[in-house]
């Protein structure tokens, strides 16, 4: 059964570095989109099985999709290259966040490790 990814990254190179990576290793990505609002659009349409969201995606943070993914029980994973400048409240201190530059090898890995464990929100 082939996996769904959804990716948020504003930077659309490292974006299609995403989407390249995750389709190679067999999933199906949803976007990538570059802001909360085409993520709201795709989250209404699919449920992905899990999601990579960028934190800062220009002048928006990716909090509304973080809570949003949360109330449907679906697991996803931060990204940032600015990790002192993320503030993700109580909600979400238990999460994980992957700094960039990514491994991909070990991104990849670290996503499919999540999908087998499920969903660990705080």
């Amino acid at each position: 059964m082939q996996r769904t990814i959804l990716i948020a990254e504003d930077n659309p190179f490292i974006a299609l570095d995403l989407q390249d990576m995750f389709e190679e290793a067999g999933f199906s990505v949803l976007g990538p989109v570059a802001g909360v609002e085409e993520g709201h659009k795709l989250l209404s349409l699919y449920d992905p099985d899990i999601a990579m969201l960028d934190y800062n995606l220009g002048k928006e943070t990716s909090i509304p999709l973080a809570c949003r993914l949360q109330r449907k029980g679906i697991p996803f994973m931060f990204l940032s290259g600015f990790v002192e400048k993320i503030a993700l409240g109580p909600k979400f201190q238990k999460l994980e966040i992957i700094l960039k530059p990514i491994n991909s090898e070990a991104l990849v890995k670290r996503v499919q490790d999540k999908l087998a464990v499920g969903p660990t929100l705080a």
